[in-house]
């Protein structure tokens, strides 16, 4: 049996931000979110938190020991955990067959609250329109940055998961040696 592991999170909502820990039994954190555990409890429209501070945008925090939060009103979840090579909670080691090789793909990505770039993975000549509608719940992306969508503060981390439905827009980017050129809507 797989070791119980905590994997500190937040969860990025249209009312509130939650920090905590969601306990991970060796899956990926995009597993656990996208109910692709073989664990029957992780399998519901519901992520479990535990030891949360909920932030409300009137600055005001709680505490509590445990939360539920409904997984369709989720617009993103971050961690700063992890190797990433494997993804989160991933087993170190070859990778079991069927594997994938996806290559990343610079976008930016619209929800409501929030304005997200990173690196999107796309099975080899895939399309990224594609990787858009995949049925996971929750996309993940690499080295992310981060806005509200009301200022123009930036904050950078190494994972994000975002909820497909709560997607506005995507803009494949275009890179070069400088960074980012433009890009093409989706």
């Amino acid at each position: 049996m797989a070791e119980t592991k905590q994997v500190a999170v937040t969860i990025y909502m249209q009312t509130q931000t939650l920090i905590g820990f969601i306990y991970s039994y060796g899956e990926r954190l995009s597993d656990v979110l996208n109910s692709l555990s073989p664990r029957r409890e992780d399998r519901g429209r519901f992520v479990e938190l535990h030891n949360v501070t909920i932030q409300h945008p009137d600055g005001r925090e709680e505490r509590l020991a445990t939360s539920y939060i409904n997984k369709a009103a989720i617009q993103l979840v971050t961690t700063t955990e992890g190797d990433l090579a494997k993804g989160i909670g991933g087993q170190v080691g070859a990778k079991p067959y069927p594997f994938v090789e996806k290559l990343p793909v610079s976008v930016r990505l619209q929800v409501p609250a929030y304005t997200i770039m990173g690196n999107l993975h796309c099975v080899s000549r895939g399309m990224t329109w594609h990787a858009l509608e995949e049925k996971p719940m929750f996309m993940p992306l690499t080295n992310v940055s981060i806005c509200q969508s009301d200022n123009s503060n930036w904050w950078r981390l190494s994972f994000a998961a975002v909820n497909r439905d709560q997607i506005l827009s995507l803009i494949e980017l275009e890179t070069s040696p400088m960074g980012v050129r433009g890009g093409t809507g989706i």
